[in-house]
């Protein structure tokens, strides 16, 4: 998946502060307060009251010399939004069998208004891997993830019933994963570096990715009633 989403916030002090969130938690590691303003596009003073307020609640900590990183608060919202999700266990099931096929990173995405989001990971343990950032918003069209889900939701076949993304230097493949009634839940995703994920591993990978994503689906269709549908789209 490439770069997320822009964040330009607007008037209101909320949709700001929600701005800063957003940025630290795609952020790799802590951020400093002149970084964090510039990016989200307010004044220094502004996000410094913010950030303060936001510590206080705990979903901001700050590790001093101007540099600040998430709270706990926010890993437990973050926590509670897994927990809310029904497919989960068995989507994690699928990863773990898909990483075990593939060698790869296995992900799950889903959808977020214009955006794909990266909810789940399950690394190989090596010492090139490439793990997808948990919770940034994708455009749909710039990922193999949101190329597998705008298809399936509207109604379109792809080739192999798989995406391919083989941007440099990172690749990756994606099947879409429905429920009842052809609501899209999100996205099965296999992620690797250039070198481990190029046309001739692609055109392997792709068709397990594909089978992986209609098990799921078939499973959460027999397992989840159709009214769940509605809650993990």
């Amino acid at each position: 998946m490439t770069e997320a989403l822009p964040l330009p916030p607007s008037g209101g002090s909320v949709e700001k502060a929600f701005a800063l969130v957003a940025e630290l938690a795609a952020g790799a590691g802590p951020q400093r307060l002149g970084d964090l303003a510039a990016r989200v596009g307010i004044t220094k003073p502004t996000a410094h009251r913010l950030l303060r307020s936001l510590t206080a609640l705990g979903y901001v900590r700050p590790l001093g010399a101007g540099a600040y990183t998430v709270g706990p608060a926010l890993v437990g919202v973050a926590a509670a939004t897994l927990g809310a999700l029904k497919d989960r266990p068995l989507v994690r099931r699928s990863l773990d069998d898909l990483h075990v096929r593939t060698g790869l990173t296995a992900s799950y995405a889903i959808r977020s208004g214009a955006a794909a989001v990266v909810v789940d990971n399950v690394e190989p343990d090596q010492a090139y891997r490439v793990s997808p950032r948990l919770g940034v918003p994708v455009p749909l069209e710039e990922c193999a993830a949101g190329t597998a889900m705008l298809a399936a939701a509207e109604g379109r076949a792809l080739p192999g019933e798989y995406a391919y993304d083989d941007g440099e230097p990172v690749r990756s493949l994606a099947a879409a994963v429905t429920h009842h009634r052809g609501v899209v839940a999100g996205a099965l995703v296999v992620s690797g570096l250039s070198f481990t994920l190029n046309a001739e591993s692609a055109a392997v990978l792709g068709p397990l990715v594909a089978e992986q994503a209609r098990l799921l689906s078939a499973t959460l269709q027999a397992m989840l009633p159709p009214e769940a549908a509605e809650g993990i789209a």
